[in-house]
């Protein structure tokens, strides 16, 4: 078992918020049009990058210090929340979560753990506290809902991805391709190779799906598993002995592929991590949610043979026939629902065919059954039924829009692949739950409705604040700056929750630091050094006041011989 360390009560609550101040300090000044940006350690082998996007500052601070770590690494969880949930708005979590954690530790003494409020009547202890805060940030939530304005135009959407990405123009490319692709419609950011921005909308497929375990999100700013150009296998059976993987890949010719099936067990995931690290990749994904005939829709995107068990076909039948196709695969690790996206599967390549010596082009198996599907609705009557084939056709036949981000340097390219993600997210949610006033002006004119007393207005103020700090004057913010309402409403949301959580905290228990031999070497180093500087300290001042004797010694000398003289 691991060592742990201790603190309580008032030192738990220095190590707390100095940890989260070292977070928040960083993150806040990249906020608004004027913040700025940070120079990071880069990733995965890629030179620094340069970024202001707040959860992405956030995750790469690691602090050396136990108590400190295990408080950044709490604050930033709501940053994280938000992204996961919005793709946007992280930086304004963070400087909530800051000014509402100062204000409420500042109002703690040493001695106890509560504090007189104008809204308690009297004094409150932290557990009340945190249900107070609790109870206060639902209303500001009822009242952003209140105040969200529907979108409603290509115009309203320009202006949300404009300020998100910082770009009028870039704004405007964005905005479309999401006007596009529409509310529930997918937009992927990759690199470009041509120096400049492209964008394209091609047909893909999306379906309700999970990925397997978390050693398998290979992306993890986007909390996503990405696959390209890999064979198929769809089943459903429930995968819950590793005996059932080899039962079916002994008889494949591939070293890559991506399996779904309704269930994995712990055991089969362990091997299927194992497999990685030997060159055997397997990407599994969960598909508990899906019925008989949608399992039948994915084998006719992918191209492959339905595995089914109701059928009696056993996994060990299965050989590179069967196997279907995908150009690439995203699925998203969240809780909130979000459905997988392929695209380029092997159903979606037009066949051909051979009428009397003369070869005709056909059309491809998704665009047969998204024409049977369509007769199928025509026919329906039942108005549940009829929706479940709409529900089907748009699996099938969604409008994937890609963007191509290409730049001068690798620095440029991701500095701005990261602000058109953002922006993307913004332009989502603004077309799930309306745009409010941006530059924090929202959460300022709530927070002026709010009693005086109340902890947290300063909280709801200090994003149009630090706005106007960052700025070094006095920034005008017009109609045209607007926010997601549903990333404003989060912000203040996880914010709250996490300030909630963490002023109850009376002790803190962190894993201590193991030192490693390096470590060990590094530290002795360090401490001869200190010693041999605070040698030669000690022998300077000896010497000077050796020296400084002497001179007294010379000078009562000489005061004697003249009064001899005298």
């Amino acid at each position: 078992m691991a060592k742990t360390k201790i603190k309580f009560h008032s030192e738990a609550r220095k190590a707390i918020l100095k940890g989260a101040n070292i977070i928040y300090d960083a993150v806040k000044m990249s906020l608004g049009p004027e913040g700025g940006n940070a120079l990071m350690y880069g990733t995965f082998g890629r030179s620094p990058r340069i970024t202001n996007d707040g959860v992405s500052i956030a995750k790469s601070i690691e602090l050396n210090d136990e108590f400190e770590s295990l408080a950044a690494n709490s604050f930033r969880e709501a940053a994280e929340k938000t992204n996961q949930k919005a793709g946007d708005g992280t930086t304004t979590t963070i400087v909530i979560a800051g000014k509402l954690l100062n204000d409420v530790f500042g109002k703690l003494s040493e001695t106890s753990s509560a504090i007189r409020t104008a809204t308690s009547g009297g004094k409150a202890g932290v557990m009340s506290l945190s249900r107070q805060l609790l109870a206060s940030a639902k209303v500001v939530i009822e009242k952003i809902k209140g105040v969200a304005v529907e979108i409603k135009s290509l115009e309203d959407l320009e202006k949300i991805a404009s300020v998100s990405v910082e770009d009028a123009n870039l704004g405007k490319i964005i905005a479309n391709m999401a006007y596009e692709v529409g509310i529930d419609g997918f937009i992927d950011t990759i690199e470009g190779h041509k120096g400049v921005i492209e964008t394209e909308i091609i047909k893909g497929a999306r379906f309700p799906a999970k990925i397997a375990a978390k050693a398998f999100v290979n992306n993890q700013a986007r909390y996503e598993m990405i696959c390209e150009e890999l064979p198929v296998v769809v089943t459903n059976r429930k995968l819950t002995n590793p005996s059932q993987i080899g039962s079916f890949t002994k008889n494949l010719h591939t070293n890559k592929l991506v399996v779904f099936a309704p269930e994995f067990s712990e055991s089969v995931l362990v091997d299927l991590v194992m497999a990685f690290k030997n060159g055997f990749q397997i990407f599994p994904v969960k598909v508990p949610a899906l019925r008989t005939e949608q399992f039948e829709d994915l084998c006719v995107y992918t191209g492959a043979k339905f595995i089914n068990k109701d059928a009696g076909i056993a996994l060990e039948t299965i050989t590179d026939k069967d196997l279907g196709w995908l150009d690439k695969l995203v699925v998203k690790d969240i809780d909130a629902r979000e459905d997988a996206v392929l695209t380029g599967g092997g159903g979606t390549k037009e066949g051909r065919t051979n009428l009397t010596g003369i070869e005709l082009k056909t059309d491809s198996e998704v665009a047969k059954r998204i024409k049977i599907l369509l007769s199928q609705v025509d026919e329906e009557r039942i108005d549940s039924h009829k929706k479940l084939l709409q529900r089907r056709i748009a699996s099938l036949g969604s409008a994937i829009g890609v963007i191509r981000v290409g730049a001068s340097t690798d620095k440029e390219s991701h500095y701005k692949k990261m602000k058109i993600e953002d922006a993307v997210y913004a332009c989502k949610a603004a077309l799930q739950e309306g745009y409010v006033k941006g530059g924090g002006l929202c959460l300022k004119e709530i927070a002026e409705t709010l009693p005086d007393g109340d902890l947290l207005k300063p909280a709801l103020l200090a994003p149009y604040n630090q706005i106007q700090a960052n700025s070094e004057e006095t920034l005008v913010i017009g109609d045209e700056i607007v926010d997601p309402a549903k990333s404003t409403r989060l912000s203040v949301e996880h914010a709250v929750s996490i300030v909630a959580q963490l002023i109850t905290v009376k002790v803190c228990i962190p894993q201590a630091n193991e030192i490693n031999p390096g470590d060990g070497s590094a530290m002795i180093a360090k401490a001869i050094m200190n010693y041999t500087r605070l040698l030669q300290k000690k022998e300077g001042l000896i010497n000077e006041n050796l020296a400084e004797a002497e001179g007294e010694q010379d000078r009562i000398y000489q005061e004697r011989l003249m009064g001899d003289d005298d």
